[in-house]
Formats: C-alpha cells, structure tokens, sequence
C-alpha cells in the first residue's frame, strides 16, 4: 500500500489542524499537584470559563523540557490525519478502532491515576478537574484512533495488493531445518555473551524456597497449606517438578565441591532449550509462509533485546514455565495452520501428551490454560473429536490423577491454600476495612476473621501487593468459613462497590495501562543462600549456617567486573525507547491486543484462535497477588514478536 497525503476535502485539512491541537494539549495536561485554590485566589474576574482555562494553563505549564517533544508529536498527529482524511473506511473499519481507542484512552488515564494514588477520587475531587480528565483521555483516544485506522488501512490494502504475494514474488522457501539451525546459531552467539559474563545465572529470590525444600527443611510454607504441615517436605506453590530438576543438577554441584557449576549446568541448559524454543517458532511461521522479512526483524529482536537472553538463565519457577507454555504455543500454530490435520501424526500427539503435562506441572496456571483451550479444540475441530481428545484430555488426567493424586502424596507434597486463588477478594476486603472499620458489624467481623486476620488486614493492606493480606489466611477455615465470608464479601461490595473497583484496579492497572515508564522487570542478582537468610528473619533461627554456607551461590571473582558492567549495559536499557516496551506488561497488553486488532481487521479468526492462550496469560495476572510484575506476563512477552509477525506477514492462502 502507498501512503496517500491528498485529503478528500481542503476542510479536512482544518480538521487535521484542530484535532493535532485537541489530542496535543490534551495529552500535555498534567493531572497532579493543581492547588485549585490558589489559582482561583489569583483571578481577577470569576466565571466556570476562566477558572476552567486558568487550570488548563496551570497543567500545560512548566514543562519546558518536552515541549519539542510534544510539538513534534502535534506535526505528527497532523500528518497522521491528514492521511486518514485521505482515505474511506468501512463501518467495521471506525467502531472496531472507535472501540479500541477509547479502551485505550480509558487505561492510559487509569493507570496515570493509579500510579501516583491508590484511588481515583483525586483526580475527580471538582468539575474542572473531571473536564481536564476528560480532555486527557478524549487526546489519547484520538492518537490512538488514527494509529488503529491507518495500520487497518494499510493491512487492508497491502492484502489487496499483494492477494497472491508469495506466488507472484517467487520468495525463496528454505527447508525448516535450515531455517531452524541458522536462527539457533545466530541466537547462540548473541546470547553466549550473557552467559559467560553472568555465569551461572541470575537466581530469583523465591528459588531458596525451594533449596530448602529439596533438602528437607521447614519452610513458612508449611504454614499455608491445605494438608498438613508438619508432614509435608514440599509446596506445590513452587513448582514440585522444578524444583527436582533442578536440584538433580545442584546435587552434581556439590559433588564437584562448588554448588555454581551445578546451577551453571542447568542455566546452560535452559538457554539452550530457550534457543530451540525459539528457532522451532521462526521455523514453524517460516513454513506457515510468514512475510520473511519479518522473520528477519523478529530473529533481530529475539536475538539482541536483553530480555530474552536473560530469562533464559533465569533460576525459578516463572523462566521455566514460560519455556513450557513456549512450546506448548508453537504445537497450537501446527494445530491451527494445519487446520487440525496434525492430530492424526502419532508423534506429534506424543510430543502434545508431554508437553501439556509440563506446561500444567511447571505452575497451576498451566493447568486453567490448557483445559480453557482444550474446551476450545474440542469446539472447533469437531470433526477430529477423538483424536483431540486423546492428545489433550490424556496429559490432564496424568496430571490430575497420577501426578497430583497419587506422586504428591507419596513424596509429600502439599497443595497451598484457597489464599492463592483469592488475592483480588481478599485485597477488596482489607480496603473496605482500611476505609470503612465502623461500618462492619459483629458478625460481619467475625464471619472474616475465621478466613483472615481481621485485625492486622487493614493494617498490611497495600494496593499493589496482595501478600501481607494472604499471610494471615487461615489454613483451618472450613468450606462453610469460606461461604460465610464471601456471603460478607458480597454484602460489603454492594455497599461501597466504588472501594471494591478500585482495589482491583489498583492491584492489576501496570499490566494494561500503556504507561511508558519502567525501571523494573530485570532480574540480575545472584540472590545467594546468604543473601536469603539476611533478608528473612525466620531463616536465622531454622537453617544451620553450614548448610548456608555448602549451597550458596556466588559469581566468580574473574568474572565480578565483567558481570557488573553487563549489569549495568542492562539497566541502561530500561530508558532506551522500543527495547523497554518488552519490559513493560502494559505495552506488552496493548502490543498482544494490536496484533489481535490486526487479526480482526483482516477477518483471520483462526490467527485470533491461535493466540487466546496469551490472553489467557493476560487474565491470569489479573488475578495475581502483585502488580507490574514482568515474570508473570513474560510467557505472552516470548510470544510478542512471533505474533507480531504473524498478524502483520502476509500469509499464503494455500497453507
């Protein structure tokens, strides 16, 4: 498609101008620090039109410093709609990017609100205020409208122009092993660097959980489970089966008298198993004939954007998971792009058997993804009933049968608490606690304190980290406790149902707000066993120091120079545009619902199929206990820019 610049009508240039000048000053305005008070103490002559004008002059001042950025983005604005003017669109075209746009608009004040307070009352506290909130999200829905309509035109027309694009440019196809061997090579040699100087890894802070666990030692665990405690040696809350793995590979390391070679080891591992994952999805949408230009671009980001390589030698339960559901999710696009004729390969079946009980093993997410697509498969390959129900409905029966069923019980694995599954209701309730202690009633405040400490949880409440709440979960409360409370729960949300909104909005706001800021996300510590026990207290008393000191992890002298100024490369990256966007769970959300707009807007629902495992990923972080945490999201971050590619490639008709 070429980009046209002729508006259809010379009015429509005016309105270009107006709305560059509309959707600008409304993405300047700042909605904090505005003592409305002050400035109305200031005015001379007094009606709603100077107050409201004077304000808006106070939250577009003093920002000299982006003013060549805010006026660059004005020109572009301008030219943006210059060109949308340029061109029709059909009905479907402007409601589906109406639609998102203003969802767009609607998160980005959301998570401006929410970021810099716990409640949006704030920034609604007068009716000026509320005009100006109403301009900044009318501005932002703007430039989003235009970008959404311009990459729907341009996919619309690159589709028309190129209906036959593969047959008719002849692209060279090259054999899937080449292509997957040349992408493995590549990605090796850019993330080899990474490994050597961060040698042997980065070890999440929660891994020492499991340390403990694999050597037989009582954990705070113990405590929040559904079993009993004092017989159980391990927690499903950190994944059993990885928690063997690895330690087979940190029982070799201290048989070679230094624990780091045994996480040295498995890191490499890891990475390698990270590469092939990898090098199989360009592999695969190469042979589904993805635009290979892309492909290119896709490889590039894969390989240099330090991300990637640094959670494939991350030490912990979310890195290994993600290379799960990775695998998993390169097995649907066989599914789909083969339209289900896959099923009837015996081997792929196998492989399907494995890698769904890895994916359900490796976190209990795993297992609500895969029975939420396999209800899907069931639906839509109707005619290849059995043979789906073979490869998807034996893995969750092994799972749930044999290895929950029967392995926990013999290796005595407990399962965690009905806490985990509740971090969002138990976060509404301590803040309608926190605001709202005299209105609880006596039985109201006991039918609470048989399932939650009453008296600590307005306490401990924080409105980003749903743990200090879930700490004081009681592990005796019975079914009957648990419907006492959520018939309480239910009783106070009709009650304030604003405070209930709220908390769940300000526990989930990062990963659907499309704020560019971050500074988080990275993990480039080798959080060691000493390290653990200075941070816990409950560590000092329990664990002898020389089990402390035979399996902490450090990073060799050669290499603590090397390792630092890798560390410190990284954290530059965080404030390099694009590169920390795949640091960010908002702009991941907004990518992964950009590719699904694409998908829409060239009517390919079988892509859009294909990918709900990652808006799955998406819904379960808005049930999670902590907010604006990559680890979580990072699944659907792996699979950005293969979907990327996918929705904007053009495809080959025949395949």
């Amino acid at each position: 498609m070429n980009i046209l610049i002729k508006p259809r009508k010379n009015r429509y240039i005016i309105y270009a101008i107006i709305i560059a000048l509309f959707s600008t000053i409304g993405m300047q305005i700042s909605l904090l620090n505005i003592n409305i008070e002050q400035i109305f103490k200031r005015l001379e002559y007094r009606s709603m039109l100077i107050y409201f004008i004077a304000i808006l002059k106070k939250s577009i001042s003093g920002k000299g410093e982006t003013d060549l950025l805010y006026s660059i983005i004005g020109c572009g604005i301008f030219l943006l709609f210059l060109i949308i003017f340029s061109y029709k669109f059909s009905k479907r075209e402007i409601v589906s990017a109406t639609c998102l746009a203003i969802l767009f608009g609607i998160c980005r004040w959301i998570g401006v609100a929410f970021s810099h307070k716990e409640s949006w009352g704030y920034f609604l506290r007068n009716k000026y205020i509320v005009l100006l909130d109403i301009w900044y999200i009318a501005g932002y829905i703007l430039f989003a409208l235009g970008i959404f309509l311009l990459i729907g035109k341009m996919i619309i027309g690159y589709q028309k122009k190129n209906k036959n694009f593969f047959k008719a440019k002849h692209e060279k196809m090259y054999d899937f092993k080449h292509i997957f061997f040349l992408c493995a090579l590549i990605i090796l040699v850019c993330w080899l660097p990474y490994y050597v100087s961060l040698w042997p890894g980065a070890i999440h802070g929660d891994f020492s959980m499991q340390i403990l666990q694999l050597f037989h030692y009582p954990t705070i665990l113990q405590g929040q489970l559904t079993s009993d405690g004092i017989n159980i040696l391990y927690s499903n809350d950190h994944p059993f089966i990885h928690t063997q793995i690895l330690g087979f590979f940190i029982k070799i390391g201290i048989r070679l008298k230094h624990v780091s070679w045994g996480y040295g080891i498995y890191t490499f591992l890891q990475m390698s198993a990270y590469i092939m994952g990898i090098s199989l999805l360009l592999a695969t949408l190469n042979k589904f004939a993805v635009n290979q230009l892309l492909l290119k671009v896709v490889l590039f980001i894969y390989a240099l954007i330090p991300v990637f390589p640094l959670y494939s030698i991350l030490v912990g339960g979310d890195a290994f998971f993600s290379l799960m559901f990775l695998y998993f999710m390169i097995e649907v696009i066989w599914i789909f792009g083969t339209k289900g004729k896959i099923f009837y390969n015996k081997k792929f079946n196998g492989i399907m058997i494995i890698t769904a009980f890895l994916l359900m093993a490796a976190k209990n997410q795993g297992l609500y993804v895969f029975c939420m697509f396999f209800i899907i498969c069931l639906i839509y390959f109707r005619k290849y009933f059995r043979k789906v129900l073979i490869s998807m409905f034996v893995p969750i029966l092994c799972f749930q049968f044999i290895y929950v069923g029967m392995i926990f019980p013999i290796c005595k694995v407990g399962v965690v608490g009905e806490q985990e599954k509740l971090s969002i209701c138990f976060q509404q309730t301590a803040r309608y606690i926190k605001y709202y202690k005299d209105e609880v009633t006596k039985e109201e405040k006991n039918a609470i304190n048989k399932v939650l400490d009453y008296e600590k949880i307005g306490n401990k409440y924080n409105p980003e980290l749903a743990d200090p709440v879930k700490k004081t979960y009681k592990t005796s409360a019975t079914s009957t406790d648990l419907n006492n409370y959520f018939f309480v729960w239910l009783k106070m949300g009709l009650k304030h149902p604003v405070e209930y909104i709220e908390a769940f909005i300000a526990n989930t706001y990062a990963y659907y707000a499309p704020l560019l800021t971050t500074n988080r996300g990275l993990y480039l510590k080798l959080n060691s066993m000493k390290f653990y026990k200075k941070t816990r207290p409950w560590v000092k008393d329990t664990i002898p120091q020389t089990f402390i000191n035979k399996n902490n992890c450090e990073s060799p002298r050669r290499l603590k120079k090397i390792r630092k100024t890798v560390i410190t490369f990284c954290k530059l990256t965080y404030h390099i545009p694009v590169i920390n966007w795949l640091y960010n769970p908002g702009i991941i959300t907004w990518l992964m619902f950009m590719a699904f707009f694409v998908f829409w807007t060239r009517k390919e629902y079988d892509s859009m199929i294909t990918f709900i495992p990652l808006l799955l990923i998406f819904g379960i972080c808005l049930l999670s206990p902590k907010n604006n945490n990559l680890r979580y999201i990072y699944p659907t971050c792996c699979m950005i820019p293969a979907m990327l590619a996918a929705a904007f490639g053009e495809k080959n008709p025949d395949l």
